[in-house]
């Protein structure tokens, strides 16, 4: 008996110790799908984000921003493309987002105004968490050494980019139409709010981070800085904005093109890792 305990226990070992094998072997591999797959999502994201401003812009009276709205309809599709679906396919959230995309694609342009910025918010609101489940899932959030900067990557300095982007889309409707309510007043009034306390928090925390560029990070502080600048004289201090749309929308996309630049620097750190 108490050799058959000991060859049992000697088995038990041998399977645990190989099965660790195994794992070691697949992780490199299985982090530079899951790098693959996050710089594809990055993109993915930007340009959805893009997609909801100008939209908005366009249902707010702009109508010349229909050949944009065109282009990044493309530039989209060649994300969906280029994104390997069957990686994706198991994710309810990945799941949920092309049911919905695939609906507002088709209707964003006949939606009133407000529906068509609440979609887009909803949209999003599935693509940033399935970004951290990917790395998660993909052994990506604890690569490297705490503090380092990789939590602030995948929390504070992408939805800084959201909150921009939402702020991009008001923004650029109110423009459009050339007057606002109180109640989109208030509204940009707190998504500033929110840009501001975020990026803050993120750009101090990335300030000491030695694989992030510090003219990048600077970049990023002064576009968001001189956007928050636009936005109070131009949107909180008049009812009735003289800003063209699509300057509007120029202006705040070059402050979220700047936060994407560090969050590019970043994928690039990690994948020295991979």
């Amino acid at each position: 008996m108490e050799l058959l305990m000991a060859a049992a226990s000697v088995l038990t070992l041998v399977i645990v110790a190989v099965l660790v094998i195994r794992k070691s072997r697949r992780t490199p591999a299985r982090r530079a799908e899951g790098l693959r797959l996050l710089k594809g999502m990055r993109h993915l994201l930007e340009h959805l984000q893009q997609h909801r401003g100008l939209t908005t812009g366009f249902l707010g009276g702009d109508h010349s921003l229909k050949p944009k709205i065109d282009q990044i309809r493309r530039t989209i599709a060649g994300d969906l493309s280029n994104l390997d679906a069957s990686s994706l396919s198991h994710h309810d959230r990945w799941q949920a987002f092309s049911d919905h995309w695939s609906r507002l694609e088709g209707a964003s342009l006949s939606l009133p105004v407000t529906d068509n910025l609440k979609q887009h918010n909803q949209l999003l609101a599935n693509v940033l968490p399935l970004i951290e489940d990917i790395a998660a899932q993909h052994a990506l959030l604890f690569l490297t050494q705490p503090g380092d900067g990789v939590a602030t990557l995948w929390r504070e300095l992408l939805y800084t980019t959201e909150w921009l982007g939402q702020a991009r889309a008001l923004g650029t409707g109110i423009a459009a139409a050339g007057q606002s309510t109180g109640v989109e007043r208030i509204r940009l009034g707190f998504l500033c709010e929110r840009i501001r306390a975020l990026s803050t928090t993120a750009h101090t925390d990335l300030a000491g981070h030695s694989q992030t560029g510090s003219l990048s990070l600077k970049e990023a502080s002064q576009t968001v800085a001189t956007l928050l600048s636009i936005i109070d004289t131009e949107f909180l201090s008049e009812s009735a904005p003289k800003l063209p749309a699509s300057t509007y929308f120029d202006q705040a996309t070059k402050a979220i093109g700047a936060q994407f630049a560090v969050v590019d620097e970043m994928l690039l750190a990690l994948q020295h890792h991979v």
